[in-house]
């Protein structure tokens, strides 16, 4: 079993009683240097971080015996980091979304979240709206479109 796996398993295992997974990694050829993401339905909270931190070195501590040091984090995505789980776009109803598919990109507030598909309210205008419904299997990339602004 590589670090980069052993390190995912015991993340995923300390994740089943909570209401949070994993959505990413991102690890270098080595797995000398490695970045876990979490996310909930609810976000996520930074004690969680700190204690699978926490079991992850204590467990590395005491299988990991290369002499090779290694640096991984675990963290929620970033505002710039794309939506991966269909359980992440729930937390995000009320926002706006830019959502790139193969033919065209999209903006609008998200209003709605299945298991299929997700709904965005577009602005056409200046008085005029429209609801578009986006197949998940149709999007190749969505990410929550960072505002200023108070509603």
């Amino acid at each position: 079993m590589s670090l980069k796996q052993l390190i995912t398993r015991i993340i995923e295992e300390e994740l089943v009683e909570t209401n949070c997974f994993l959505v990413g990694i991102d690890a270098n050829q080595a797995e000398t240097s490695m970045k876990f993401y979490i996310d909930g339905e609810n976000g996520v909270d930074i004690k969680l971080c700190t204690r699978l931190s926490r079991k992850v070195s204590r467990i590395l501590d005491e299988e990991y015996l290369d002499e090779t040091p290694i640096r991984y984090e675990i963290s929620s995505p970033g505002t710039d980091q794309p939506l991966i789980d269909i359980r992440q776009y729930k937390q995000h109803i009320g926002r706006d979304l830019i959502v790139t598919c193969d033919d065209e990109t999209l903006e609008g507030e998200l209003t709605e979240v299945n298991d299929e598909s997700i709904t965005i309210l577009k602005t056409m205008g200046k008085n005029k709206t429209e609801l578009q419904t986006i197949l998940f299997e149709k999007i190749n990339k969505s990410t929550v479109k960072i505002s200023f602004k108070r509603k």
